[in-house]
């Protein structure tokens, strides 16, 4: 594994330079089943999406140029067609084609980030492809009961997840690999990484500091160490049930459980039954639970409520304000919250969860 992509590495990027790179740009595209219409190219921002410019499509085919200052990821989006085509533009002819009906799958090439990119992605795809084998085949092989067979499988489903993880930790921990990594850890990691992580990482991008990817994923490091352990909570004040406002301050004294939630998301209401079971043990102890929705609609959030029996205070952040202030881009999520109002815990679920409460009210 390791000889292979030192190969790729050596083959695509010879020579790269984490600096300035001045120098102008040019991307010829050619789309299959659209002969015309036009392509945007955006690039995300922490508030949604900046427009860099528009081609229109004649015959297939659209193109874009300019001067770039630094390597940069952005999307190309065609008509109203689902998903988008990432890219980087950077110094030189840089070549584009994709389906109408694949967008997302379409093929860049032409210069070393973009051809290290496709590399990476088709590569990425193909371990899941062979993981996800691994597992059907495990499945298929318990359902036997035989001894043999599953510990076969079991041990070549292993072997694929390591094999996967292997590649990505190598490929995106590569020196020459700064600018794809970046663009990968902003696109599908960054959400997930907790202030640490994420300090770590942008602490890896000095020189950097004008990438756009590197830039959001400071602003995330930025938002997150507001809401980290050792943090003082954010004050949170928001309608409950009944519509009145109800402050997280109010519980300032106890020990609080603060869970992000919503009526749709079935882990939460899952967790919620636990979470249930320790509410009932430790409530008279100084244990308290809020649970902050971000449903957009009231009454299936009420209805949930309802449903799972769930007695503690609820308020609705409806339009996902307060989320966004915690750095909550997915639920479930919960904080652990001191009885001074300090983040003590973050994303404790289950066993870890039960443990926590146990020590804390066993003393």
């Amino acid at each position: 594994m390791r000889k292979i992509l030192f190969c790729v590495c050596f083959l695509l990027v010879c020579c790269v330079v984490y600096a300035q790179h001045t120098g102008k740009y040019k991307v010829n595209g050619k789309i299959e089943g659209m002969e015309s219409g036009q392509v945007v190219m955006k690039q995300k921002t922490a508030e949604g999406y900046n427009e860099l410019g528009v081609s229109d499509i004649k015959n297939g085919q659209f193109e874009f140029k300019g001067k770039i200052a630094e390597i940069q990821s952005v999307q190309l989006f065609f008509n109203n067609q689902r998903g988008s085509l990432t890219l980087f533009l950077e110094p030189g002819k840089i070549h584009v084609a994709v389906k109408k009906d694949s967008i997302y799958y379409g093929n860049v090439e032409g210069t070393s980030t973009n051809e290290l990119w496709q590399y990476f992605n088709k590569e990425e795809r193909r371990l899941e492809s062979v993981e996800a084998g691994c597992a059907q085949a495990y499945q298929k092989a318990f359902a036997t009961k035989d001894k043999e067979i599953v510990r076969a499988a079991t041990r070549a489903f292993v072997d694929a997840t390591k094999a996967r993880k292997i590649f990505r930790n190598e490929f995106l921990n590569h020196s020459a690999h700064k600018y794809v990594a970046a663009c990968f850890y902003r696109t599908s990691l960054m959400q997930k990484l907790q202030y640490a992580e994420l300090d770590s990482l942008v602490k890896s991008y000095v020189g950097m500091e004008n990438n756009n990817d590197v830039r959001l994923i400071t602003q995330r490091r930025d938002l997150m160490r507001t809401v980290a352990v050792g943090a003082r909570v954010p004050e949170i004040n928001l309608p409950d049930v009944e519509g009145k406002f109800f402050a997280l301050s109010s519980f300032r004294g106890k020990w609080v459980l603060l869970d992000f939630w919503a009526s749709w998301c079935a882990p939460c209401r899952r967790e919620g039954k636990h979470v249930l079971e320790l509410y009932k043990k430790y409530q008279q102890d100084g244990f308290e639970v809020l649970g902050v929705s971000i449903d957009q609609n009231p009454d299936a959030w009420k209805q949930a409520i309802k449903e799972d029996q769930t007695p503690w205070k609820h308020v609705l952040d409806q339009r996902s304000e307060v989320a966004k202030t915690f750095g909550v881009s997915s639920v479930p999520r919960v904080f652990l919250i001191s009885p001074e109002g300090i983040i003590v815990a973050v994303n404790l679920y289950g066993k870890e969860l039960e443990q926590r409460l146990e020590k804390i009210f066993s003393k």
